[in-house]
């Protein structure tokens, strides 16, 4: 004999916190939160002066590349036979570093998002309290 199949029962209603416990939940989740954004604001600051080191260092190389360059065009109208070889070994050097800082920096500013982990929090809690407000009003 074979036996009846049986469904699940259905999963219960979300109900709404007595509000002495909404109230200290609420407040738990907005000092977890608050805590999350300071994280983040003290990452966010750190990120800032890194890049701004990077800045720092890729405008100082070009300034010296441009100095190079200028040393590089009179070298090439004195007298010895090569001076203007290595002022412009000496400028491509500047030059790659300058490239590769500048790069480093594009690519770290197009990879930051500042505050990213505080809005997908924040956009989880939205969601959560949506669902819980629409269960409990029907």
């Amino acid at each position: 004999m074979s036996s009846p199949v049986t469904r699940p029962a259905p999963a219960p209603r979300p109900q709404l916190p007595p509000p002495g416990v909404a109230l200290a939940l609420l407040t738990e989740s907005v000092a977890h939160r608050a805590e999350l954004a300071g994280l983040e604001l003290a990452e966010a600051r750190d990120h800032a002066g890194g890049s701004a080191l990077l800045a720092g260092t890729a405008a100082a190389l070009g300034l010296l590349t441009g100095f190079a360059f200028t040393f590089f065009v009179a070298g090439l109208v004195w007298d010895g036979p090569h001076r203007g070889w290595w002022l412009g070994g000496l400028c491509a050097g500047y030059l790659a570093a300058t490239l590769g800082t500048g790069c480093l920096l594009r690519q770290r500013l197009r990879t930051w998002r500042p505050l990213g982990e505080i809005q997908q929090q924040l956009q989880q809690d939205y969601q959560c309290l949506s669902t819980l407000i629409k269960s409990a009003a029907s």
